[in-house]
């Protein structure tokens, strides 16, 4: 029996699985987005695994910035007091607490500026965490508000978790079309609600739409060429 479908070189097929498996590439544009403790600069200035912005000797989460006037968080290492831990997807082990280590209100908020493309969407992805131990349900929750703004605001959502455990971290996400070269991204907790805990690790920035890697294209473009001028010496012989 015949196979009527159309014939691809052995050398194309490998190009084009090599090209589908890895030549696509999203790059997480968010800097430290899982709060490693880059340059060891983390201190434990609370006595009890962290580093509390409203406690003296403190130092700030590289790659990150405090939102003005509300400077209250506090960055959380793996052996802590608190009975919590960083997110599953964590590599690094820190994570952030937007509450601070007195819980005092307003709680806090940290912000980057990432390199965006005009007219491009991206989409904002980060775990949020929470815990029986310092959460209850209602105006208890874990609640932050994630945005983004380029030259004007671009997109804005309260996110809330009313935790069933003591370590409870769930992905969020906010899609955002950027109107500039640069974006700001946002990450505030939300002081009307009474909150002890909010949880924040995991953090990047990527392009809805992968974008091939250069070489890969290439590579693609260059095993197609040779495919073509096989075929064509192949019918050449045969005319």
């Amino acid at each position: 029996m015949s196979n009527s479908g159309p014939k691809v070189a052995p050398g194309a097929a490998a190009l084009l699985a090599i090209f589908a498996a890895g030549g696509v590439q999203a790059a997480n544009l968010a800097a430290n987005g899982d709060f490693a403790n880059l340059g060891n600069v983390w201190v434990n200035n609370t006595g009890l695994g962290s580093d509390d912005w409203q406690t003296a000797g403190a130092t700030a989460i590289p790659g990150w910035s405090n939102v003005t006037g509300v400077a209250n968080e506090f960055w959380v290492g793996a052996s802590n007091g608190y009975g919590l831990s960083a997110s599953p997807g964590n590599g690094s082990s820190f994570f952030v607490d937007l509450t601070g280590q007195a819980n005092s209100k307003p709680y806090g908020g940290i912000e980057q500026t990432v390199a965006t493309t005009a007219g491009a969407q991206y989409t904002l992805s980060f775990a949020l965490g929470s815990s029986t131990l310092y959460n209850g349900p209602g105006l208890a929750a874990a609640a932050l508000q994630a945005s983004a703004s380029g030259a004007a605001p671009l997109a804005s959502q309260l996110y809330l978790s009313n935790p069933t455990s003591a370590n409870e971290w769930t992905s969020e996400t906010l899609t955002f079309t950027a109107d500039s070269g640069m974006t700001t991204i946002e990450f505030l907790a939300d002081s009307s609600y009474s909150s002890r805990y909010v949880g924040l690790d995991d953090v990047s920035v990527t392009p809805a739409a992968a974008v091939p890697e250069p070489g890969s294209a290439a590579l693609l473009l260059l095993g197609m060429g040779g495919l073509g001028a096989l075929r064509l010496r192949r019918v050449r012989r045969g005319s």
